[in-house]
């Protein structure tokens, strides 16, 4: 039995492991869109008189994509804003049940808004829903931001499984 759950644990840390390193790597693509969206819009407008049409309307698709498929990571790593004013005060006993608390509401909170989002996807598609300019599906988009709420979810849920079992990785803060 031992063994079994041993061998769960190390194909959960591998998959974690490279599901880390393709959030990154979207992460990293879309981030190299952004920019280069950015500069043949602005040579286009400086030295063609002719903008990139469009280009407000990618940037703004990308960067919520941006935003969303970091959110996990940014969870997995505890690199969310916090305010520690009682922190050292607090016993670490009481500290890790108060995490414990946030990231199962957390979790909870962002599966529940993960099926909110997959709703209006579905809307969406079934509204054949296109952007203004560029006519690009939007329920491609909306879906994904539902994924990426799961996938924060699923990882405030594990924070709490390796936090109750003092398990500590590389690539958390």
């Amino acid at each position: 039995m031992r063994d079994s759950i041993f061998k769960l644990v190390q194909c959960w840390e591998w998959g974690a492991q490279h599901f880390d390193r393709v959030l990154k790597l979207f992460a990293g693509m879309i981030l190299f869109s952004l920019m280069l969206i950015t500069c043949v819009d602005v040579l286009g407008r400086y030295l063609f008189s002719s903008p990139l049409v469009g280009s407000v309307e990618l940037t703004e698709l990308l960067l919520g994509s941006l935003i969303f498929a970091t959110l996990p990571l940014i969870t997995w790593r505890k690199e969310h804003i916090s305010v520690d004013l009682t922190d050292s005060i607090i016993p670490t006993a009481i500290k890790k049940v108060r995490d414990s608390i946030f990231n199962i509401l957390v979790g909870i909170s962002l599966f529940t808004i993960g099926f909110k989002i997959w709703d209006l996807a579905t809307r969406s598609q079934r509204y054949d829903e296109v952007s203004e300019y560029l006519e690009i599906p939007i329920y491609y988009f909306t879906y994904f931001l539902a994924i990426s709420c799961w996938l924060t979810a699923i990882t405030s849920i594990v924070l709490v499984v390796t936090q109750a079992f003092n398990k500590q990785y590389d690539n958390q803060g």
